[in-house]
């Protein structure tokens, strides 16, 4: 190799080391950098979110502080204005109290309050009666309010003897339910088996054969009850499910002694009020017809499809509203009250 080549050579060999320092500088380089970059980019990070907690605190701090203030400038205004508000609350309710007492008194004086009276109380017929004993030994009337329960025990009686008891399989049982009567309406057959009820035990004769009544006997039950005979007719009737027939020739009604047989239907019949107004005497009731098969309540107006269903006879007044209602009226004269019209109210 000539010198010529080989300093070619050696000129090449110097300018490729230098080439490779040059690279292995810039990658050193580079790489610490890189290195700085990201210890500097950390540290700023770190110390951004350090102040960032730093500065929330604070301003929580201070909000903190500016609430407690604000609650506290509050509390002193309601405080300030609690008293007046008590006061003011206080002459408003005083002021409606004193408002509820007048208009009580102008109902009281306009005699508003006089639907809550008995019958008696409001007609002015209550009496005293009875007498009571003071601890000095001096003896007293007893006063005596005329009211539902005292009806019942002195009247109720009335509407017993008026039933008529035919057999409720029975359309003829409710005849005196469908529609309205005067004592002059109702069919003669009917009276007389209302007579029947105020017959004495003694006045009914009955062997194996047959059960008979006297003519008189059933006239005279039949004028206590309703007072006069102007409406007495001779003739058939029936009771329960014995069947009277009158004989003219002998003046005596007589029926054939038979048992009879259970019954599906009946008839139940509550007093819902009694009072007096004037010389007439009111019962008003609630009716229907039971069947005991099926647990029902029939109206008078409905054979065939019941009112109210899975019931027991006891139901009757917690059913009251779905039922029949009626007003019997019982006229005064003689100091005794009698039957003088059925009204069929529903």
């Amino acid at each position: 190799m000539t010198k010529k080549e080989e300093l070619k050579k050696e000129t090449t060999t110097k300018k490729e080391n230098q080439e490779i320092k040059k690279d292995v500088v810039k990658e050193i380089k580079e790489k610490v950098l890189h290195e700085l970059d990201k210890e500097i980019h950390t540290t700023i990070k770190d110390s951004t979110l350090k102040y960032k907690e730093d500065l929330k605190e604070e301003i929580s701090i201070e909000i903190q502080n500016e609430v407690a203030e604000m609650v506290k400038q509050e509390e002193k205004r309601i405080l300030r204005g609690k008293g007046f508000s008590i006061f003011k609350r206080d002459v408003v309710i005083f002021a409606l109290f004193a408002i509820v007492l007048y208009f009580g008194y102008c109902l009281y004086d306009a005699k508003y309050f006089d639907f809550m009276k008995s019958e008696c109380e409001r007609n002015g017929t209550c009496i005293i009666s009875g007498e009571y004993t003071e601890g000095n030994g001096e003896t007293k009337p007893q006063e005596v309010v005329k009211d539902k329960d005292w009806y019942i025990a002195n009247y109720g009686y009335l509407l017993e003897e008026i039933k008529v008891n035919l057999n409720p399989d029975n359309v003829n049982a409710y005849y005196l339910y469908s529609n309205d009567y005067k004592l002059n309406e109702i069919k003669s057959s009917y009276l007389l088996t209302m007579a029947y009820n105020k017959l004495e035990t003694k006045q009914i004769k009955t062997n194996s054969q047959q059960i008979v009544v006297e003519g008189s006997d059933l006239k005279g039950a039949f004028e206590k009850l309703f007072g006069a005979t102007n409406y007495y007719r001779e003739g058939s009737f029936t009771y329960n499910c014995l069947n009277f027939t009158y004989n003219k020739d002998k003046d005596r009604y007589t029926a054939e002694n038979i048992k009879c047989s259970k019954i599906k239907n009946e008839i139940i019949e509550e007093i819902e009020n009694m009072y007096e107004d004037g010389d007439v005497l009111y019962i008003l009731t609630t009716a229907t017809i039971y069947n005991k098969e099926e647990r029902s309540y029939y109206s008078f107006d409905n054979l065939f499809e019941p009112v109210v269903v899975d019931v027991s006879e006891t139901d009757l007044e917690k059913n009251a509203k779905r039922l029949n209602k009626y007003q019997y009226q019982f006229k005064k004269a003689n100091d005794s009250y009698y039957l003088d019209a059925i009204v069929k109210l529903k």
